[in-house]
């Protein structure tokens, strides 16, 4: 891979996505019924993994996508977005930022797990 200098930096790392909200815990079992329900449906393209999280009253929903192209995409269609579909379950409307993943490490000890 050629240094990052050289390559738009849009186009050269995969998409590191979280969505929050401060969830009410009256609404979480929402939250969990549409991440089981996610989980069994259909992926958005572009999609590498995603995971729920929750702790001191707020949940994420953080993804690691191909791209930008396809995070974008997935937020155009409201369906097809993990966040959007597991917020909009419970009626919450959640912040979204994201980032370029610049690094990544493995352990030495699991890379020969996977």
């Amino acid at each position: 891979m050629g240094s990052v200098e050289s390559k738009n930096l849009r186009e050269a790392f995969v998409i590191f996505a979280v969505a929050e909200a401060e969830v009410a815990e009256a609404d979480s079992h929402h939250l969990a019924g549409a991440w089981s329900d996610l989980v069994v449906g259909e992926q958005p393209k572009g999609l590498v993994e995603s995971y729920l999280l929750s702790g001191d009253g707020v949940w994420r929903v953080i993804s690691v996508w191909d791209d930008a192209d396809s995070l974008d995409r997935a937020l155009g269609e409201e369906d097809s977005h993990p966040a959007n579909a597991v917020f909009d379950a419970a009626g919450i409307d959640c912040r979204h930022t994201s980032m370029h993943v610049i690094g990544h490490l493995i352990p030495t000890d699991l890379r020969n797990h996977q």
